[in-house]
Order: C-alpha cells, then sequence, then structure tokens
C-alpha cells in the first residue's frame, strides 16, 4: 500500500463533522480547505520529532579548489563523541569538526577537516584540493514524492505520495487523519474538535513508539 493525497483524502472526508455544512458554500471550496488542512497536519506530523524514517544520507562529490556546496534539504544529524557534540558530515568514514567561528578560515587548500554553514550553504574547510566523497546524515523536510519519484515538500497531486515504511503506513495515518481534522473543524469549541483531539493523541502515541523500533525519550514538539 502506499499513502498518496487521495488515500488520505478520501479518508479524512468521509470523517463525522459538523463545521463544513454550513460553513462551505461548494465543492471545490470544501477540496481547497480539506487538502490545505491536510498539509497543515501533515507538516506538523511530519516535523514534530526525528522519525527515523525520515533520516537520509546525501553524498556530495567535492570538486578541487570547489568550497561551496547546497546544504540538504532538511536538518544535519547530531552526533556526540566524547561528550563533545559534532555533526554527520564525513568523508571516508572520518566525521569533520564544525567549525562556528567563521573568522578562523583562511586561504588553505588541502584535505578538509572542518565543514560550515553560511547562508543556506555547506562549505568545507580547508578548500579541497581534489576529489573527495562526502557522506551528509540529515533529517528531511521532504515528505514524499511524486508520480516520477522527484521529492515533494506538501501534497497537491492526488498520487503524490507519503515517504513512510509500510509497515507504519496505518499510523502514521491514523494520527495524520485526526490531526487533519483538528485544522479541519478549527474551532475548539465544536461538538467534535475535543473528541478528535483524543483520538489523535492516542494515535500519535502509538506512532512514536512504533516508529524507531525502541522506546528512547523523544523530544517532541507541536
Amino acid at each position: 500500500m502506499t499513502l498518496t493525497l487521495l488515500d488520505i483524502y478520501n479518508s479524512v472526508a468521509s470523517q463525522a463533522w459538523s463545521m463544513f455544512d454550513d460553513e462551505v458554500d461548494s465543492q471545490a471550496e470544501f477540496e481547497n480547505v480539506l487538502i490545505s488542512s491536510i498539509n497543515k497536519a501533515l507538516s506538523d506530523l511530519w516535523c514534530s520529532t526525528d522519525f527515523s524514517f525520515r533520516r537520509k544520507i546525501e553524498e556530495i562529490i567535492l570538486m578541487g579548489n570547489e568550497q561551496e556546496y547546497n546544504l540538504p534539504d532538511g536538518n544535519i544529524v547530531e552526533r556526540v563523541s566524547n561528550g563533545k557534540k559534532g555533526y554527520c558530515v564525513s568523508i571516508d568514514g572520518r566525521y569533520l569538526e564544525f567549525l562556528e567561528d567563521k573568522t578562523l578560515v583562511k586561504a588553505e587548500v588541502g584535505e578538509p577537516k572542518y565543514f560550515y554553514i553560511d547562508n543556506q550553504s555547506l562549505y568545507f574547510y580547508p578548500v579541497p584540493d581534489k576529489v573527495y566523497e562526502a557522506k551528509v546524515e540529515y533529517y528531511t523536510l521532504a515528505v514524499g514524492t511524486d508520480e516520477n519519484g522527484g521529492s515533494i515538500f506538501s501534497l497537491k497531486n492526488d498520487s503524490d505520495s507519503v515517504d513512510v515504511p509500510e509497515k507504519l503506513e496505518d499510523l502514521f495515518k491514523n494520527a495524520l487523519i485526526t490531526k487533519t481534522m483538528l485544522y479541519a473543524i478549527a474551532s475548539d469549541s465544536d461538538e467534535n474538535y475535543s473528541n478528535y483531539k483524543r483520538q489523535f493523541e492516542k494515535a500519535y502515541k502509538l506512532l512514536l513508539k512504533y516508529a524507531n523500533g525502541v522506546n528512547p525519550q523523544r523530544k517532541v514538539t507541536f
């Protein structure tokens, strides 16, 4: 099974609610409001914690005398070594140090030992003296793929799909549907709002419990 926008839309549209009866004047308006609610809920859910399925690796070929490269579409994974915080940016299995003070950068060429970030670009220092293969582990912001396999950051077309492992699709879908309903209903005074809030909290806890295969303490934000 693949979790597509069409599948999510049909599931949400079949839920019990009351707000659309009086406040939506047309089918087109209904669809726009519903798709907007789905994408708001998906964005919240996707970025609420560092789900293991969001973790990706991007390989970057470093060219001689070229220092600047595009950042991956997400946050670089943090790591801790000997009590010191670092990040998962490596060359030939060797992690590079994050250079916080860019004033230390000098005109130096050689094998990169450091990296820093500036204006959404990734810089390696010293400037590579030859070709290297760097790997960057990151938590992607791309929520899925389109019908051509391209990365997408919101769902627009019926065939757009969410990039979730098959075994977690039902758990993710349940959390997404109930979160969508909170956005669709909007008002916490609506008779259905509190019920969907309880359903979402239960569905989200189940998703967290099984998403990574272990049960560590997680930082969750909404």
